[in-house]
């Protein structure tokens, strides 16, 4: 696998400026599966804040960084923000995980923060199971750095966010987050939204339906507000994204979401996301 790597980005370093239709093939030389590209980096990408880019992949990374992200807060009528934001950790704490955790407990009582519907050892999971795969893509950047020229034609794919799939599968996931089961064609659940606005049940991790992408979705408007769109959402872009079917409430369901978990722990999609961070940062 890592010859491979290797390899794809070696052939991926010519430097020029793609137009937009090579970029498939730019791509898949180097190694990315360029129809599942977008829909796994935007659920890679999602919860990212500047502090976790900074410890993970670039420590003098700006403010303005370009990476678009979900925003935490789901009361705001801004779902996307363009920049992950510096979010404020306890630096007092020397390690990621609990500063990551004290940032779950001190938003435990906001029911519209990070996940809609989760608990918050729910939330805290999320928030290690993200930490986990941006642990290991940094492994990939590390590799990038030393091999990717980022004038490249495959960065120059990469970054172009608005054009390869990016921006508008952070824009499904923020809906999907916000309305668990919008996009799940069950009416059960999405009559729920549409009528009441109602917001109780759990996200399921996008990554358990393989990170299909959605063939109406490059030229779907999310220009427009929650109500506005809802409708249009749930009766055009139904992917079968439902919602966890178990409460992480005892061990016999931490079985069920560890399985979840486990499927997103692959070498392809961390090369990927380390790859895509590189891109977006230099």
């Amino acid at each position: 696998m890592l010859l491979l790597l290797v390899a794809g980005i070696l052939t991926a370093s010519v430097m020029a400026a793609p137009p937009t239709n090579t970029c498939p093939r730019v791509m898949a030389e180097a190694g990315i599966d360029y129809d599942n590209f977008a829909p796994f980096i935007s659920h890679s990408i999602h919860s990212l804040t500047l502090e976790d880019i900074r410890f993970y992949f670039k420590s003098d990374a700006p403010e303005e960084n370009n990476v678009p992200t979900v925003n935490a807060d789901m009361e705001s009528e801004e779902r996307v923000l363009p920049h992950a934001p510096l979010v404020g950790y306890d630096e007092d704490f020397s390690t990621p995980a609990m500063r990551q955790f004290d940032m779950v407990l001190r938003n435990m009582d906001r029911a519209d923060w990070q996940v809609r519907g989760y608990s918050p050892l729910e939330k805290a999971t999320h928030v290690f199971h993200m930490a986990e795969l941006w642990n290991k893509a940094a492994d990939q950047y590390d590799l990038a750095a030393r091999l990717l020229d980022p004038e490249s034609e495959l960065c120059g794919c990469l970054t172009d966010v608005r054009s390869n799939g990016v921006w508008q599968h952070v824009n499904l996931v923020a809906l999907k987050i916000r309305y668990p089961g919008i996009t799940s064609g069950n009416e059960t659940l999405t009559d729920r939204y549409l009528g009441a606005r109602q917001k109780r049940s759990p996200y399921a991790l996008g990554y358990r339906l393989g990170f299909a992408p959605h063939k109406r979705l490059g030229q779907f408007d999310f220009n427009r507000s929650d109500m506005e769109l809802l409708r249009d959402v749930a009766e055009n872009l139904v992917d079968g994204s439902g919602v966890m079917e178990h409460e992480l409430d005892s061990a016999e369901h931490w079985e069920y979401w560890r399985t979840m978990l486990k499927t997103a722990m692959r070498d392809d999609l961390y090369y990927e996301l380390g790859v895509f961070m590189f891109c977006m940062l230099n």
